[in-house]
């Protein structure tokens, strides 16, 4: 594309160009401005071509809370957790750029995915819970190519407590790696191994 091709697209689309980012920054920072609050963990789960609900939701969100570390110490207001439907182009964005911190998602959203350098390895809870993933070889992947493939993803079908929330048991629980930049979020991602720690406990 030449200089006069981009100066043209630049003249006629510009304002298409801003309305995008701006809709794309609403999208990103969007359920922050609904909640008053920079909450102390993020989940987000898939609901894209599921018709699933969520049960209990009130008190399965306030068991989470309750086990879960405080961020700000200067807050005095309990921890919390916020639960984030996921579909259409919030799910591209959830995995390009990294907000929620727990992603549980079905297999058509993990496979594209597992394969690059995005989560959290969980071999530790495999071994621990004595989990039985030889029948799932797709939460295996080996994405910086080591030769030594790590399992990135559970069975949501080992955890009673999300099953008993509603979340459908071919679903998969993964948990982002932290942005090491950002205390915050390594702080955050703390708390997402202590939830996936605690639904694990719950089902044994």
């Amino acid at each position: 594309m030449d200089i006069k091709k981009i100066e043209n697209f630049w003249y006629y689309h510009k304002v298409k160009v801003f309305v995008a980012i701006f809709a794309l920054t609403f999208i990103i920072l969007g359920f922050r401005f609904n909640t008053g609050s920079n909450p102390d963990l993020e989940i987000g789960y898939v609901i894209e071509n599921h018709g699933f609900a969520l049960q209990n939701l009130e008190e399965s969100q306030s068991v989470l809370e309750s086990i879960i570390h405080k961020i700000d110490k200067d807050d005095e207001e309990d921890a919390e957790i916020l639960l984030m439907p996921l579909a259409g182009p919030r799910i591209e964005i959830e995995l390009g750029i990294g907000i929620s911190h727990i992603l549980i998602m079905d297999i058509e959203t993990l496979e594209p995915f597992i394969d690059n350098y995005f989560f959290e390895p969980l071999d530790q809870y495999v071994d621990e819970y004595n989990i039985d993933i030889s029948k799932h070889p797709e939460v295996v992947a080996d994405p910086l190519d080591t030769n030594e493939p790590k399992v990135y993803a559970l069975p949501v079908k080992y955890m009673q407590f999300l099953l008993d929330m509603g979340f459908p048991e071919d679903f998969y629980f993964t948990i982002r790696l932290p942005k090491e930049d950002e205390e915050d979020d390594i702080m955050k991602i703390k708390n997402a191994h202590i939830v996936l720690d605690y639904v694990l406990n719950y089902s044994n």
